[in-house]
Order: structure tokens, then C-alpha cells, then sequence
């Protein structure tokens, strides 16, 4: 039978972090409660997980739809842990939530403390359902370091300072991307108290030659975790510590750390990336090597304009849209030929073309859903 994270938060829930020492499955839990909107939820001096989603709940946040990608099983995962001796009495403080179309960044991010066990877990949010968020992640195939990258070490440097007990640097999807940023980043003081950083299926690093020889100084305290078929974690370069998690979706959907599958305090491990997920990285690694920067840019800037041109601000705007096509046929015309070869490259290559015919069906299996809502 196969388990998941709910399911472990039944099953341990009733355990405190002193009979049960934190683990893994504990990290990808809490990695997904960054991603809602708990602006209104948590106070300037801090409260408990349990104070936290007793005002989730009243300010009606729990029953919003957080996106076309997101599962909603995140807000029940939420308020189950406010039920569970496990996390309820965690510490949540300085939160922070930064979204600029101007700047283009996403930024969220959390900490949380267990203090009886004297651990502190800093945590990235992955990228939400905002356009701007997409497109601050299309940005690092040209351009870095980016505006969340910059603040990630910013706020890892502000939660290390004064902390003398052990710190968990964590993030799923772009969140764990700049988890492992930071760690790579940040001074080396900050370095010393982190016992671990942990990269939940988010890109690695794009080539840079300073970046890379901090990257090996230092992968020694990173761990990636990536499905067998992962998309979004293969991206750029890896070269810490992997593992890979069995996930009973397909393609894309992966990515939903709910997917994963977990037996006891571990995950269930792969013993290797399938024929599919091999071939969509060697794919998109083939046809970024064939575009040099000005190619990458004109690119990004022309999709994520036709986006915007619909006045869509987030996925789920975007996939009920109708105005794409009418976008498309008044862009720019350098960029919108840009747009085409690359996009032509991409369904060129049978992996990708398999990846985006199947992640398409499902996210229409999503909308119908929302509309019988």
C-alpha cells in the first residue's frame, strides 16, 4: 500500500520531535506550508502552527484555491498539523511575502522552530500560481543572480544571526532552489551553523564559474530530492548528493511532493531517473547550449509578454483565457519568432512533446474540477 505526507502526519503526528528526532518526511511537510498566502496569519512577534491556522481558517484563507499546479491538499495537510502534537507547538516568525511585476520576483519565505530540540528550519516557498513568478524562473536560463535569489541570502543571514542551535535551510521547487543558493551564498559563519540544505526537486545551479567553485566548496552539506521523472529538479547543474523518490503521477505532476511516496520516517526511494526524465533533461540542456543569451531573452520576454497581454496575472487566469491567440498574433515580431523556434525545438524532441501533451490533460482534469466547484 502506498503511503504519502498526509498520511505520515496521521500516522506521527501524535510523536513530539524529542521521542522522534526531525527526518525527512518531516522536511517535504513542512516545505509546503510556505506556499500559502499567510500574510494575515501570522503576527510580527511570531505564534504557534496551531495559532497560525486558527487564523487561516477565520480569515477564510483556507478555502481559497491556491493554483493550477498547487494542490489543494496543502490546506487540509495545514490544518490537520494544527491537530497533531507533532507541529502544532512549532514556532513560525518572520514571515515574509514579496511579489513585484516591476522587479520581476516571487518571494516568500518562513521560519519555523522547534525549540525543544533546538533546531531552526528556514524555508523558501516554491513558485506560486503568479505569472511573475513563472517568469522570474524562466529568467535564470539568461540572467542571475535574480531579486529572489538576492533576498533568499538576505534572509538566511537575518534568521542565522544570534542563533546558536542547528539550522535546516529547505524549499520545494524554486524555493529549493534558492535554499541551495543561499547555502552557497551566504558568509561563512551563517555556512557553520547549517546542518543541512535540502533541494525538494528545484532547479540546481546555472553555469557560472565563481558560483560553481563555491557550489563544490560547500555541497557537502546539500541534499537534493527529485522524482523519477522530474522536470523542474533537473534543470541546470547538480553535483551534491541525490536521491530519488518514487512518485505515483506522471510527467510534470511529479512535482507534487503529495506524489511522493513515504514508508515510515523515510521516503521511498528509485534507484534510478526513467528513460522519460532523462530524455526531457538531455532535451531542454540540447536546446539551451544552441541558444546563446540574446536568444534565451528574446525568448522568455516574448512568451511571458503574450502571457501578460491578456491581462492575466496568474496560470489559472491564464488557462481560462481566451485572449492567447489574439496576444500572440499582435507581439512583437523578433520576439514572436523567437517564441516559434524555440517552441518548435521543443515538440521537435518526443519527450518534451510527451511531457506537454500530458501535463495539458491534466491541467484541463484540474479546471474542469474548479468549474464544478
Amino acid at each position: 500500500m502506498n503511503y504519502n505526507i498526509a498520511d505520515y502526519v496521521n500516522w506521527r503526528g501524535d510523536l513530539t520531535f524529542e521521542v522522534s528526532p526531525v527526518n525527512i518526511v518531516d522536511i517535504i511537510i513542512l516545505s509546503q506550508i510556505a506556499l500559502p498566502d499567510l500574510s494575515k496569519c501570522i503576527p510580527r512577534q511570531g505564534c504557534t502552527l496551531a495559532e497560525c491556522v486558527d487564523n487561516y481558517v477565520k480569515t477564510g484563507e483556507s478555502n481559497k484555491k491556491i493554483g493550477l499546479l498547487i494542490p489543494e491538499t496543502i490546506n487540509q495537510l495545514f490544518v490537520k498539523m494544527a491537530d497533531t502534537a507533532r507541529f502544532s507547538g512549532l514556532l513560525l516568525s518572520d514571515y515574509m511575502r514579496d511579489i513585484d511585476n516591476t522587479v520581476e520576483v516571487q518571494f516568500s519565505a518562513l521560519t519555523i522552530d522547534a525549540p525543544t530540540v533546538k533546531t531552526r528550519f528556514v524555508i523558501y516557498s516554491g513558485t506560486d500560481d503568479t505569472i511573475v513568478g513563472w517568469k522570474e524562473n524562466f529568467n535564470l536560463i539568461y540572467k542571475t543572480p535574480t531579486v529572489a535569489q538576492l533576498e533568499s541570502v538576505k534572509y538566511l543571514e537575518s534568521a542565522a544571526k544570534d542563533y546558536d542551535g542547528d539550522l535546516i535551510v529547505l524549499g520545494h521547487s524554486k524555493g529549493g532552489h534558492l535554499a541551495l543558493y543561499c547555502a552557497i551564498n551566504c558568509s561563512e559563519d551563517v555556512y557553520a551553523k547549517i546542518v543541512k540544505s535540502v533541494n525538494l526537486d528545484g532547479p540546481g545551479i546555472p553555469e557560472n564559474e565563481d558560483v560553481v567553485k563555491r557550489y563544490h566548496s560547500k555541497e557537502e552539506k546539500i541534499l537534493s530530492i527529485m522524482p523519477q521523472s522530474s522536470v523542474i529538479g533537473r534543470l541546470f547543474e547538480h553535483s551534491e548528493k541525490c536521491i530519488i523518490v518514487h512518485s505515483d503521477n506522471k510527467g510534470l505532476y511529479q512535482h507534487d511532493c503529495f506524489s511522493w511516496m513515504v514508508k515510515g520516517t523515510d521516503i521511498v526511494p528509485d534507484h534510478e531517473f526513467t528513460e522519460e526524465g532523462t530524455g526531457i533533461d538531455s532535451g531542454m540542456r540540447e536546446i539551451l547550449s544552441g541558444m546563446d543569451d540574446d536568444e534565451r531573452e528574446n525568448f522568455v520576454e516574448g512568451l511571458f509578454g503574450m502571457f501578460y497581454a491578456t491581462d492575466s496575472t496568474t496560470l489559472t487566469e491564464l488557462a481560462n483565457s481566451k485572449g492567447l491567440l489574439k496576444a500572440y498574433i499582435s507581439s512583437d515580431s523578433d520576439k514572436r519568432k523567437a517564441v516559434n523556434r524555440t517552441l518548435i525545438k521543443i515538440l521537435k524532441n518526443k519527450y518534451l512533446r510527451r511531457c506537454i501533451i500530458e501535463t495539458n490533460r491534466q491541467s484541463k482534469d484540474y479546471i474542469s474540477v474548479e468549474d464544478d466547484d
